[in-house]
């Protein structure tokens, strides 16, 4: 159950009466939960912009270690991370991700 002083308030205005109403948190069954279920293993995409000269040496670099431009840049950036802050637990993230993608 969500406090009331936590609940979010619409940032725009409702399209018509049935989204407003639906946008009300007043309107709201708090005490009635339904559980979801989340597919997959949950991420993010990000959308990094690279010149052209430094996307080719990324892709450059990647190619000769086997790996898409994509996989070098996540295990490039990862690594570093890992390195800053150690005490996170990454191994067992990494191997559902691969799993996911591998198929």
């Amino acid at each position: 159950m969500q406090d009331k002083a936590r609940r979010i308030h619409p940032t725009q205005e409702p399209l018509d009466d049935e989204e407003r109403e639906l946008m009300d948190p007043e309107s709201w069954d708090w005490n009635t939960t339904e559980d979801g279920i989340t597919v997959g293993v949950p991420g993010t995409l990000l959308t990094l912009e690279f010149s052209r000269d430094e996307h080719r040496l990324l892709a450059e670099v990647a190619a000769g270690e086997g790996l898409t431009t994509h996989e070098f840049i996540k295990q490039s950036a990862l690594s570093s991370a890992k390195a800053k802050s150690p005490d996170l637990v990454y191994s067992e993230l990494n191997r559902q991700t691969h799993e996911r993608r591998s198929g």
